[in-house]
């Protein structure tokens, strides 16, 4: 079977084989209010007061721990554990509360209070299992961050992601604060993981035994169903109903897009031709897609093709290496990469207007993905902390190695 149609838009070489380690909890933030500078543009922190909450020692300390973590994971955020000063002379918040555990239930009783303006701004009262504490957790960031900021908090989402080392890939399920992690399958070659729309499935490449296949991973039951199509490279690219995967595929030197049914297991070609089309992703109502064409020239265009009337539009407005385009969740604007002189740019484009949002990486970042809220993204590369997964604010442009490491590759984001 041939393999170069595979590596077209990839920089991951299948020989690399680096080892590494899941990072080590995160330490609490120093005290103070700092100053994040990007692109001339300076965000001061959000500051939240978080000391440990009062009631049942054997949870208030780690589960208040792991509260402080989430909050900061926002990036605009800053949670410390050190309480107020008597009069605080800037905007900041402190929040409080208490657990308590029985053998049924653990409760959160909490109140959120604006210190300048000395008023409560939320209030909380929240259950959960006794056997899993951190979903609490991750509900009560989540409402924190929604009453700061009036958005929606990233707390309560799972991640998957490839661990390469010595020469074997791990696929790896995790919820987003790292917290319960799972190796779902190891092979001497594991890409592209991603997830379905439900967040039910994950659909990846590997390679295995000499063989080269898609692999569906059902994560309610276990089950595994294995696809052997010649050619197949890329990214799979599910279809709302999670009847269908979009595929990139190499048939007799030409590499083009098709349309692959689960049920009865057929192709139908959607783009070929000149050059190379790759598949980069679909929109939710399953009417359009989002593809990178490359007639061979080294600077690839963004697309967009219509399923229903056929017809092409250019995303992409700079001649440069363009690669990775994604819908918003909410499928109003596409964001892809464009890379050059040793920056990654992230081009966010509203599909009605037009206009661009556009800001430099510096480093390389590769297959970019949403968060369910669609402010967030997560992306593999190197950048100004070294090799890893980043976590990138998109409204604010603020950024940090979410896990840190040559050999983590492929994110993908979900629901929890």
């Amino acid at each position: 079977m041939k393999f170069k149609g595979i590596w077209i838009f990839l920089s991951i070489s299948i020989l690399l084989a680096l080892a590494g380690a899941l990072p080590a909890k995160a330490t609490e933030p120093s005290e103070g209010l700092p100053l994040i500078t990007v692109e001339s543009q300076t965000f001061g922190k959000i500051l939240v007061r978080v000391p440990d909450f009062k009631g049942d020692p054997s949870v208030s300390a780690k589960l208040t721990s792991l509260l402080r973590k989430m909050i900061n994971l926002h990036l605009f955020v800053l949670a410390t554990p050190n309480p107020p000063f008597s009069q605080p002379i800037s905007k900041e918040y402190y929040l409080t509360g208490s657990f308590s555990l029985t053998s049924s239930e653990i409760t959160f009783k909490g109140q959120l209070e604006d210190l300048l303006e000395k008023r409560i701004i939320g209030e909380y009262h929240l259950k959960s299992s006794p056997s899993q504490p951190e979903r609490l957790i991750y509900v009560l960031t989540d409402k924190i961050i929604e009453d700061l900021s009036h958005h929606k908090g990233i707390a309560y989402s799972k991640v998957a992601f490839v661990k390469r080392v010595l020469g074997k890939d791990r696929l790896y399920l995790a919820d987003f604060s790292k917290e319960n992690p799972k190796e779902l399958r190891s092979a001497p070659l594991i890409l592209f993981p991603k997830f379905s729309p439900s967040g039910q499935k994950l659909a990846y490449l590997v390679y295995e035994k000499q063989l080269y296949f898609l692999e569906i991973l059902d994560l309610k039951t276990g089950e595994k169903k294995a696809f052997n199509i010649k050619g197949i490279s890329s990214t799979p690219v599910w279809s709302p109903d999670e009847k269908a995967l979009f595929l990139t595929i190499e048939d007799q030197a030409e590499i083009g897009i098709y349309r692959f049914s689960l049920e009865n297991q057929t192709l139908e070609p959607i783009l070929k031709g000149e050059g190379v089309y790759q598949v980069g992703d679909l929109s939710q109502d399953g009417q359009k897609l989002l593809y990178v064409h490359d007639r061979r020239t080294g600077k690839p265009t963004i697309n967009l093709f219509d399923l229903e009337t056929k017809q092409t539009k250019k995303i992409s407005k700079i001649r440069a290496y363009n690669t990775s385009p994604r819908f918003s969740p909410k499928g109003d604007k596409v964001l892809y990469l464009s890379r050059g002189g040793g920056l990654t740019y992230l081009v966010l484009q509203d599909l009605t207007t037009g206009k661009e949002d556009k800001f430099a990486f510096k480093g390389r970042l590769e297959d970019p993905a949403f968060s369910p809220t669609g402010d967030y993204l997560l992306a593999s590369g190197e950048g100004p902390q070294g090799h890893g997964i980043y976590l990138i604010h998109l409204p604010s442009h603020l950024s940090q190695v979410y896990i840190s490491g040559k050999n983590f590759l492929f994110p993908t984001w979900s629901k929890l």
